[in-house]
């Protein structure tokens, strides 16, 4: 029996390609292990979006190089950009394979065992293959993740993923369907629907076509109909590009109880001359106005976002932009962090690149001020009931962490067993990170 250890790095996509392939390899008769030294095979699924990934790949190859692996494979983002530069820059590595490729992995792990081939580059964006070459997932967890599309045609100046990830592609609705209720069927009672930009979902629809060509369904329609198959308790997405959200898809948060009332919508920058530079394809009035359209239709939603401080040519009156914008919103969540040049976007070849010490300043005023709203927010909560998803224990006996419809961490203290389980929760106070409560 030959046995695999998978260490994945970056994004939640990251994470269910990395489920994919395990599933892929124990059903070829391979043995998952969580200890990387009793592993045949070394496994590193990576992101390549900030450099901060790319340095601990490369130092964690390097701490395990002297263990007993047969077969170090590199997949992701990374592998797909850096290419044979991976094997320069850690020539322990033996197969390099992209996002698209993961599933012609066991074959080249059987190359290498068999001394065929030494080192395997494999880049080629199969798009739909790796879906259809996967099992059926092995352990269902109550909350679970389905990608419906991959792949993005936005060209933001910033990111590598369209060169990584390729254009988009949007999953069949049947196959889609087909997943989801094998999971409900095997024990998820929370789905989130997932992809680098879900409201550019066009999925070839069931059963229909107009003239020689089939339908397609957007987002709206896939979120109705998977909220009406059995067993579904808690519906979710993400993520979304603000140029593409559009009102009908506002309006199914009030069609779908299940559809929780919160959404990930980033914005990146309140400056519009920086938002142009990023190819973001919106002005800030206009992000302000979806976002104010959307509270308007569904009072309850609430906003998470991603920002990036310090792209090239960013001004202090740029910053301040982004400033005003996060007091306009008011978010409950949000991610930022410094610009990082990726090699072969547009992007790492501008001017006037902001240097490190006025980055790392204006994040930390960034993150201050959305942490005071994350505060705000949280305290808003106390004396309110939640219902909550429990998915953790705590550090303490007894003590339990789940997530409420805001993706809020709630902790409370229990004699029973709450993994798996959904329970309304009482909040009783508040702190920066998370709230406390008492389950009813």
């Amino acid at each position: 029996m030959i046995s695999f250890y998978i260490k994945t790095y970056g994004c939640m996509m990251n994470v269910y390609d990395s489920n994919k392939m395990a599933d892929l390899l124990v059903s070829k008769g391979y043995t998952q292990v969580l200890n990387p030294y009793d592993a045949d095979v070394l496994i590193f699924y990576t992101c390549n979006v900030r450099e901060k990934a790319v340095h601990k790949l490369l130092s964690d190859i390097g701490r395990l190089k002297f263990v007993n692996a047969k077969v170090i494979a590199v997949g992701g983002c990374i592998a797909q950009s850096e290419g044979k530069r991976l094997f320069e820059r850690a020539p322990s590595i033996n197969i390099s394979f992209g996002p698209q490729t993961y599933h012609k992995l066991p074959e080249y792990i059987d190359k290498v065992l068999k001394g065929e081939r030494e080192r395997i580059i494999d880049s080629t964006f199969y798009k739909m293959d790796k879906f259809l070459s996967c099992p059926k997932k092995r352990n269902v967890s109550i909350s679970e993740h389905i990608a419906i599309q991959e792949g993005c045609d936005n060209f933001c100046t910033y990111c590598i993923v369209p060169y990584t990830r390729g254009r988009e592609y949007s999953r069949p609705v049947k196959d889609i369907l087909e997943e989801a209720k094998w999971l409900l069927d095997n024990g998820a009672q929370e789905l989130v629907l997932w992809g680098q930009n879900v409201n550019s979902y066009h999925g070839e629809a069931p059963y229909i076509t107009i003239g020689h060509h089939k339908a397609t369904w957007r987002i709206e329609q896939l979120l109705q109909a998977v909220a009406q198959l059995p067993g579904i308790r808690r519906l979710r997405y993400s993520t979304s590009h603000p140029k593409d959200f559009n009102e009908a898809l506002m309006y199914v948060h009030n069609e779908i109880p299940l559809l929780v009332p919160f959404t990930h919508i980033p914005v990146q920058s309140g400056s519009d001359r920086i938002l142009k530079q990023m190819n973001r394809g919106y002005t800030s009035a206009e992000y302000l106005y979806k976002l104010n359209k959307f509270r308007e239709i569904c009072p309850a939603i609430q906003f998470s976002s991603d920002f990036i401080v310090g792209f090239p040519g960013e001004t202090e009156e740029d910053f301040k932009d982004t400033l005003r914008l996060v007091e306009q919103v008011k978010y409950t969540i949000s991610y930022s962090f410094k610009y990082s040049p990726r090699s072969g976007t547009p992007a790492a070849k501008m001017l006037d690149q902001v240097p490190e010490k006025i980055k790392e300043q204006r994040l930390k005023i960034l993150q201050d001020t959305l942490l005071q709203d994350q505060i705000t927010f949280n305290k808003a909560l106390v004396d309110k009931t939640q219902e909550v998803l429990f998915y953790k224990k705590g550090k303490r006996v007894k003590q339990y962490i789940g997530k409420n419809v805001y993706m809020q961490s709630v902790v409370v203290e229990s004699e029973k067993d709450l993994i798996g389980k959904f329970k309304d929760v009482l909040i009783k106070s508040a702190e920066e990170n998370c709230v406390i409560g008492q389950v009813v």
